[in-house]
């Protein structure tokens, strides 16, 4: 069977952001995702946890190729952050103020999916991969649970699922200890203290809370703590309203996989490394490093003989990216008297 051009595993930001990039430079591409291909235009409830967004993923989505596809996730917007008692606007330019926006994730991520199947990738939905096939130390392919498929590379864009770095024993780098992530969704009235259309940062000494309202009757929120305070109670801000839903939980420790490509493969996205939601820009990123390596393969093919090389720089952009990050997201901590590291 003649081999895909690209097989991209995942369908969220990272990887819907690959696998379009591709599609518009002429490549035949597959994306294999265990995510169903129903439409969904709207929130189950509009308790759902909400995900709040950078300015600038509107404009990086337009340069991908899939505009708009944050417009149907909008429940709220907010053009600035307190921390503490210190607000800072966003930011504003000759088409007005800037604007972050809370989205229902779930929406955000089927409105990709549907836009890339629209852009013209092929798609094989609701159904899970199992392993990854290499030849003389190229990856070649995937084994899913019905089928082997072979491409000449493989993106992995998985998310926090690192499918790539589990199956072929990549080791992991951490740069902070232990961390753990709360979300979930209360209530919210007039009565709610604080400023309804602005995004709060509470620094609490070994973690922090994230206060997204979502004006007249919710606010989301999330918490970050060291590992180990697996609390099920709200933030003390919302502890008089009703939690609406479950409360989500994810492992935030800080980390990044070595090597991120290989002959035949390339991690992007939280696939390749993880920061808490602190960093500000998950979604931006996971966009941005998905274009990236889609553009290191499009360069690897047309320069066979240099592949080595465009390969590895991707990995060098990946890894300078992310350690500056990691450099700032620690002293923004120091800044707030937020004490999470020796």
């Amino acid at each position: 069977m003649t081999p895909y051009d690209v097989i991209v595993i995942g369908s969220g930001p990272a990887g819907c952001s690959a696998a379009v990039t591709c599609v518009k430079n002429g490549l035949d591409v597959l994306m294999v995702t265990d995510a169903t291909d129903r439409q969904h235009d709207a929130p189950d409830s509009m308790a759902d946890a909400l995900e709040s967004i950078h300015p600038g993923v509107s404009s990086l989505l337009k340069k991908i190729g899939i505009a708009g596809a944050e417009v149907p996730a909008i429940r709220a917007s907010y053009s600035g952050i307190y921390a503490g008692d210190n607000y800072t606007p966003l930011g504003e330019d000759e088409e007005g103020v800037w604007q972050g926006m809370h989205i229902d994730r779930s929406v955000f991520d089927h409105q990709l999916l549907h836009q890339a199947g629209d852009a013209g990738v092929k798609m094989i939905v609701n159904e899970k991969v199992e392993n990854f096939i290499a030849e003389n130390n190229k990856v070649t392919g995937i084994s899913t649970s019905t089928r082997d498929l072979f491409g000449g590379y493989i993106i992995d864009a998985t998310g926090k699922k690192g499918l790539a770095g589990r199956k072929l024993n990549f080791k992991r780098k951490y740069y902070s200890p232990p961390l753990l992530c709360s979300t979930g969704m209360s209530g919210c009235s007039e009565t709610f203290p604080l400023d309804r259309h602005a995004a709060h940062f509470i620094a609490a000494g070994k973690g922090w809370t994230w206060l997204a309202p979502h004006p007249p009757e919710y606010c989301a929120w999330t918490r970050l703590s060291m590992s180990g305070d697996k609390s099920t109670a709200p933030p003390n801000e919302l502890h008089a309203y009703p939690v609406f839903g479950k409360i989500k939980f994810a492992n935030m420790r800080w980390r990044l996989f070595r090597p991120l490509c290989t002959e035949g493969l390339l991690l992007c996205g939280d696939a390749a490394g993880i920061l808490d939601p602190a960093a500000g820009q998950g979604i931006f990123n996971a966009l941005l490093s998905g274009k990236i390596a889609a553009e290191a393969i499009v360069t690897c093919l047309q320069e066979p003989a240099y592949a080595s090389f465009h390969l590895a720089r991707y990995d060098h952009w990946f890894v300078d990216q992310f350690e500056l990050k990691v450099q700032q997201l620690r002293q923004y901590y120091q800044d707030h008297g937020i004490h999470i590291f020796h």
